[in-house]
């Protein structure tokens, strides 16, 4: 039973490690009118999500103040297929179907203030990160995962300042809440039912953000040109202590001794970003951006647990992840058609840092295809932006995982942005 036991709590923080990222948990959608430009706005940041994208460009928003107030629904699909034959329960299907990606819905909440002519503040409500994963009730995945969920909150106060006429700074501070659950069956032996683990755990931390945009060219008429962005988001240290988080088993009675619940905790350590982006204006009306990202993940080696019960403690060992730093880039193109329609699009590609060995049902994660579309609509202060999004992920097929889990995998998810804006 011990083997079991292992089998199971291993599995579990497995999940809690993946935050600790790979690119798939780096949420691109927190905002709706860069979301119709694949993300692509740290050089052109000039609207309140500038909180999260760039606080440099909060300077760039519209005089007065901005509230704009909006969410992400996503509608992620997936399956498995057990193409070697190592399914934990020989008598279950070797296909499974499910529901997987960030979690269902994601809020977006921002808002700008000038507070003089070079001086502009802001706050922001964002998701930048989460992950669910939801299979069916009989698929044979069920005894790595049945359903998990990590959900994120960032709450950022930020201020923009304008130095020159050329150079922009800003710098945010993210009050960041976390929790996580997990919801697996385990497996007793042919005949004999299931038992269910679930786990629980909640955890904050403070994070900040800070950027800088350089004008690098400009016309006559003061158009911005050419604009390059500069952001960095710091890494988040999320501390699941044992007050907050716990591990609880429904076993048949005769296995409860060895499924003790307990109190749990860990730390899991989220990513730095660097996004560099250029902006061109080649008129009043249409924009291209590029930008370039780079993510952390390869500082997340493992996991250490630690339980106040004796007799789970001594089954659980270190959690090896081995991820590796991923690039990002994106492209993206705003044409406003008129001073009411603009019209967007845009092509992101986002690396995994998952290697095969490590990789398995809990996160059956993959480079990643994103195409955009997007408009907007404004009618003098209020305003709507909508996006959609089709996200492509190369077909996986692992050999080499360190606890056997060897499958093949296929997801696609469909994402709908939208936000109401008003500015006074």
């Amino acid at each position: 039973m011990r083997i079991s036991l292992v089998v199971c709590l291993s599995s579990l923080f497995a999940l809690l490690a993946h935050p600790a990222f790979g690119a798939s948990f780096a949420l691109s959608e927190n905002g709706a009118r860069a979301q119709g430009m694949a993300g692509a706005y740290v050089g052109q940041a000039d609207d309140a999500s500038a909180v999260w994208y760039n606080p440099a460009g909060l300077v760039r928003t519209p005089k007065g103040g901005t509230v704009s107030l909006g969410g992400n629904i996503f509608f992620p699909r997936i399956s498995a297929d057990d193409v070697r034959g190592v399914r934990t329960n020989p008598a279950d299907s070797a296909h499974a179907n499910g529901e997987a990606g960030s979690t269902p819905m994601t809020p977006l909440g921002y808002a700008s203030l000038h507070v003089g002519d070079r001086v502009a503040l802001g706050l922001g409500l964002n998701t930048p990160f989460g992950l669910s994963v939801d299979w069916e009730d009989n698929a044979f995945v069920r005894y790595q995962s049945a359903f998990a969920e990590l959900r994120t909150l960032f709450v950022t106060p930020a201020v923009g300042v304008r130095l020159t006429d050329w150079l922009n700074v800003g710098l945010g501070v993210s009050y960041v809440y976390a929790d996580a659950e997990l919801e697996r069956q385990i497996f007793f032996g042919p005949g004999l039912d299931d038992g269910t683990f679930r786990l629980g755990g909640k955890a904050n931390d403070w994070a900040y953000n800070a950027g800088a945009q350089v004008v690098l060219a400009q016309d006559k008429g003061k158009l911005d040109r050419l604009t390059l962005g500069v952001s960095y988001h710091s890494a988040v240290v999320l501390d699941f202590n044992s007050n907050d988080s716990s591990v609880n088993f429904t076993v048949p009675a005769a296995f409860a001794s060895s499924f003790p619940d307990s109190p749990a905790s860990t730390t899991i350590d989220l990513p730095d970003v660097w996004t560099v982006g250029l902006s061109a204006a080649f008129h009043h009306r249409t924009t291209v951006n590029f930008d370039l990202q780079r993510f952390g993940w390869a500082t997340f080696e493992g996991l250490g647990i630690e339980t106040e019960n004796p007799t789970t403690q001594a089954v659980i060992a270190p959690i090896v992840r081995d991820y590796r730093d991923t690039t990002a880039i994106r492209l993206g193109v705003e044409h406003w058609m008129n001073d009411t329609w603009a019209l967007r699009a845009g092509y992101a590609f986002d690396q995994t840092p998952i290697p095969d060995k490590t990789l398995d049902p809990l996160l059956p994660d993959a480079d990643r295809h994103f195409a955009h579309l997007g408009v907007g609509y404004r009618n003098g202060r209020f305003g709507v932006d909508a996006a959609y999004t089709a996200v492509f992920f190369e077909g996986i097929s692992t050999t080499t995982n360190i606890d056997g889990h060897n499958f093949a995998y296929d997801s696609f998810s469909h994402i709908l942005t939208l936000a109401f804006n008003y500015s006074f």
